[in-house]
């Protein structure tokens, strides 16, 4: 987490902030004063190393805050959203369609 992963410039100390962190979980947010882009990164610490994951993101760190702090979502509104989109697929393709001017 030194660097961009997109345009590679390194990041400032002050661009990386720990924005959560719990039983040997971090959750990191930097900024790159270069392009702009963001990451978050979860880094898992464990006795045998650690791991980590980033993602390549648009969020700020206030977002990432947000979102650190935010009730998780349970297994019934996951089934709520996936019986939506199956049920109103349709629909909402052919809105996205006519917004881009690609349905006429």
């Amino acid at each position: 987490m030194t660097h961009c992963p997109l345009c590679h410039a390194l990041y400032a100390q002050e661009d990386v902030k720990l924005v959560a962190q719990k039983e040997g979980v971090k959750l990191y947010h930097s900024a790159c004063g270069s392009c702009g882009h963001g990451l978050l990164a979860y880094l898992l610490e464990t006795h045998g190393g650690i791991s980590s994951l980033g993602l390549v993101t648009d969020a700020s760190g206030a977002d990432a805050l947000r979102l650190a702090q935010a009730k998780n979502i349970g297994s019934d509104e996951c089934i709520q959203a996936h019986r939506l989109l199956t049920e109103h697929s349709r629909d909402l393709c052919r809105q996205w369609l006519d917004i881009s001017g690609k349905l006429a």
